[in-house]
């Protein structure tokens, strides 16, 4: 699902400015999701103050912060390069979960924090790492701030899911992430006329991106924790790798293939170990 946001973004933010495009992500969301919601449990709009500043954090991290990035990122990369940056999010969320949270960090794990960002390093480069920095553009730095913002999302959505259940902590902070998202979208300009295939990327964001890919994630946070859940997010460059070949007729490079095999194996080491 969320290997396919990174087409479905490529092809709604050369239309659309990032909090308009993001808007109507969540719209449709929201749609569905409130229904739901309330089907569920009909008392779930009731939050205590604790309640909502938690879901008030995540919905200033992972919706409106990482949205604002990944659409102005997507703008300026292919989506198979922006895929691989956001890669680095498990170890993002394990240094976090070690800051914060005290978690352990063993030899292994920073070998595999230092293999991830080697990898990150090399797509960056575009394959010559001694040049990352002259290679380094504003859309890598818009898809370096996902990983962040994702990370802190991650691991703060523990504690809200203690006493939320995953459909409502994700309806809540796509609901509180929209309204700020909302208050900068009259600033943006709207394209008179849109294709379709837009209007689908933007039904795809909002049902598969965000529906089913935010409720299934949280309730991985929930049963797992939020390092062994944010691993799995190693798979999305490898489905945005292969979707962005098929749908966008992009081409994989030989830089982007040994970068990823970086990240993933680092990945691989912190969470295994």
């Amino acid at each position: 699902m969320w290997g396919g946001t990174f087409i479905a973004t490529r092809m709604a933010s050369q239309v659309f400015g990032p909090f308009t495009g993001a808007s109507y992500r969540y719209l449709v969301a929201l749609l569905l999701m409130i229904p739901l919601m309330l089907m569920k449990d009909k008392h779930s709009f009731k939050l205590n103050r604790k309640q909502f500043f938690q879901l008030l954090i995540l919905g200033s991290t992972g919706i409106f912060a990482y949205s604002f990035f990944f659409f102005n990122g997507m703008k300026r990369v292919e989506a198979s390069h922006g895929s691989l940056i956001v890669a680095l999010n498990p170890v993002l969320v394990m240094l976090i979960s070690a800051f914060l949270g005290k978690e352990r960090i063993n030899g292994i794990r920073i070998l595999g924090v230092l293999l991830s960002l080697i990898g990150t390093a090399i797509v960056i480069a575009r394959g010559d790492i001694f040049s990352v920095f002259s290679m380094f553009t504003w859309g890598d730095a818009f898809m370096l701030g996902c990983p962040v913002s994702w990370a802190f999302y991650t691991y703060f959505a523990k504690d809200a899911l203690k006493t939320t259940t995953p459909l409502q902590a994700s309806t809540w902070a796509i609901l509180l992430g929209l309204l700020m998202i909302l208050i900068f979208v009259p600033f943006e300009s709207h394209p008179p006329v849109v294709d379709w295939k837009v209007w689908l990327a933007l039904v795809y964001l909002g049902v598969c991106g965000s529906v089913l890919g935010f409720v299934w994630y949280y309730e991985g946070i929930q049963k797992i924790g939020p390092v062994k859940t944010s691993a799995f997010n190693n798979l999305i460059p490898v489905f945005a790798m292969i979707l962005s070949v098929l749908v966008l007729g992009e081409t994989i490079h030989g830089y982007t293939l040994y970068g990823s095999g970086l990240v993933i194996g680092g990945v691989f080491l912190i969470n295994r170990f």
